[in-house]
């Protein structure tokens, strides 16, 4: 078996060690953080079903997967500190490596920095609400969920 990207062939790792690779890249048992729980609520205010921490096929655990009314699946990652190089918003080789991965499963992946969602800090619930799910509005813009 070879694992392709991008076009070119790359030979595959010993049947053993694939499998203790496997087992630790998807053995993992995610629990979703209260920053993904405050963005799946509001999706739910918005009317989106979203499920969250969904493990697919290829792996990886999904922070939330919507499908689109057309089937399409879009990938909610909501990116906390650890997946930024320190002190920056460039988005680290293991999060870079996941997104574009995600796309070629054929996903579409919308990013959900941290400090974007923490910048909505209304003092008044209410506003904060309709603030936090006008921003998600804008991030899902062109998808029909």
């Amino acid at each position: 078996m070879r694992a392709q990207e991008h076009g070119k062939n790359w030979p595959s790792l010993p049947a053993p060690l694939r499998k203790r690779a496997w087992k630790s890249f998807t053995s993992s048992t995610a629990h979703p953080s209260r920053l993904q729980r405050s963005v799946g609520k509001a999706l739910g205010d918005l009317g989106i079903e979203a499920q969250l921490e969904q493990r697919i096929g290829e792996g990886y655990s999904i922070d939330m997967m919507v499908v689109t009314r057309d089937g399409s699946r879009i990938a909610i990652e909501v990116d906390g500190p650890s997946h930024f190089l320190t002190a920056t918003h460039t988005p680290n080789g293991a999060t870079q490596l996941k997104r574009r991965q995600l796309r070629n499963f054929g996903y579409e992946v919308v990013s959900l920095p941290f400090w974007e969602w923490q910048a909505i800090n209304d003092a008044d619930p209410e506003l904060r609400r309709k603030r936090q799910q006008a921003y998600l509005a804008t991030a899902l813009q062109g998808f029909s969920p």
